[in-house]
């Protein structure tokens, strides 16, 4: 008799455990992920010396710290238009901008200093 209470004992705590495991999986599943710092220094008419791409996936949360390190008083500014992020105010030399953004859908998209043609990169969102 003590043994089949033993091994009751043993299936209800492995049982409680599966759905503590369960119950953990789904809580992590819709946890937000962390968010990811991006550095651009704006700089000689480029972001980063290179206007770099960009990769991401659908979902990743992406801090932009948008520098202007420019050593002369050109003022630059920053955008991403088709994730509606819009050209905010210059930033004079020194100054500095953070963008936070929820990477909602997959594609490519283009960053920019709308001051400046040509001043810009690619952000490539994959699933």
């Amino acid at each position: 008799m003590a043994d089949v209470r033993g091994l009751r004992g043993i299936l209800v705590a492995v049982l409680l455990a599966a759905i503590v495991a369960v119950f953990l999986k789904q809580r992590a599943d819709r946890a937000p992920a962390r968010v990811q710092d991006v550095e651009l220094s704006m700089r000689d008419y480029t972001f980063n010396g290179t206007n770099p791409t960009f990769r991401f996936h659908v979902g990743d949360r992406v801090r932009f710290v948008v520098r202007n390190e420019e050593q002369t008083p050109i003022r630059h500014n920053f955008a991403i238009p088709s994730l509606g992020i819009p050209c905010d105010r210059e930033l004079g030399p020194g100054e500095i901008r953070h963008v936070f953004l929820t990477l909602k859908k997959p594609g490519v998209f283009e960053y920019l200093c709308c001051t400046h043609r040509g001043m810009g990169g690619t952000l490539v969102v994959t699933r």
